[in-house]
């Protein structure tokens, strides 16, 4: 059986998109590092890359070989590799991007939060003073990283095959579309601004509004140079890529039934401690769910056209080809 002949044949067309956008932006960070004075720690990228293309050789095997062709290995490996490559390439892209060292907007974003009426003195003092409730906002924003793991493995080892393409695509458009925003629109957040002080709320502790404020400065006055691909941090603020990410989230484990009320809790809970775990203003995070929702759009709209359909799937299951359905589903 030839690949033309495969039934997943239309979806493996949007994962072969993706490896087009990881073409694309590893073609960027090539071009970003020629015209500055980056560089990338070859140990990091000779671990990241030979990670994924062992993924990624081990999904395109699946897929040409059909008299052991396994479909849910084959997207399942393939999508982890895309998503090894892109998180490595696009965060190393941010890092580029906050060097440009344009002027800040950290005045105009908190002028947009008081202007909505958003106060973050009451927002800090609601979660210092409750204990039970900081620890599950702490929890909630440091695990960004778990999800992606758990999308583009396991379910399309569960089936879901379509929807872990879209999110693929969903999270790099989102993504670069926050890289692009944050060069012009740079910021290091709202506790400098405000001139909020540890000893104001002790019981918050943001590490990662720490660490940015550690990396953007040197990123800005050259003084960080050296690309670890094994420990890149975030450093954007407007849009708010984490919440961002679990409005992708949550859309995309929205196809496992059972588990959709923790999928709302937990992402939800991630959204809402964005503003003390980032320093983010509340603008942030406003932007940051707007992106998700159009770059879902965008994902549909893009797979509709991988698989020559005219509109795209709701999601539930892929249905272009016969198989069980996912042990998943309830």
């Amino acid at each position: 059986m030839k690949v033309s002949d495969w039934n997943e044949k239309p979806i493996w067309n949007l994962y072969l998109f993706n490896w087009m956008l990881a073409a694309i932006v590893t073609a960027m960070l090539a071009l970003g590092l020629a015209l500055t004075d980056f560089h990338v720690q070859a140990t990091s990228a000779l671990i990241v890359f030979t990670g994924a293309g062992l993924y990624g050789i081990s999904g395109y095997m699946n897929v040409v070989s059909p008299p052991r062709r396994n479909s849910r290995i084959a997207f399942s490996f393939t999508a982890t590799s895309q998503m090894i490559v892109l998180l490595s390439t696009m965060i190393s892209l941010t890092y580029i991007a906050t060097s440009a060292n344009l002027p800040m907007a950290d005045t105009r974003l908190l002028a947009a939060d008081r202007a909505l009426g958003w106060d973050f003195r009451s927002y800090l003092s609601l979660i210092n003073d409750r204990p039970w409730l900081l620890s599950v906002l702490a929890l909630a924003y440091r695990a960004i990283g778990l999800p992606i793991l758990v999308i583009t493995f396991v379910l399309p080892l569960a089936g879901f095959y379509r929807r872990a393409g879209e999110f693929v695509t969903a999270f790099t458009i989102a993504l670069l579309v926050t890289t692009c925003v944050s060069t012009l629109l740079p910021a290091t957040g709202v506790y400098d601004t405000m001139g909020i002080l540890p000893s104001d709320f002790p019981n918050v502790v943001p590490q990662a509004y720490y660490d940015g404020m550690i990396k953007i400065p040197a990123l800005r006055d050259g003084s960080l140079r050296e690309l670890d691909l094994m420990h890149l941090d975030g450093v954007l603020t407007f849009p708010s890529f984490h919440a961002a990410a679990a409005v992708l989230y949550a859309w995309a484990f929205w196809v496992v039934r059972w588990f959709r009320p923790l999928n709302l809790l937990v992402n939800g809970a991630m959204i809402c401690a964005t503003p003390a775990g980032g320093g983010h203003y509340f603008i942030d995070v406003f932007a940051g769910i707007i992106l998700a929702v159009a770059s879902i759009c965008l994902a549909h709209r893009i797979s509709a056209l991988c698989e020559g359909s005219k509109t795209s799937s709701a999601g539930e299951r892929d249905t272009v080809s016969v198989q069980p359905d996912p042990v998943v589903s309830v």
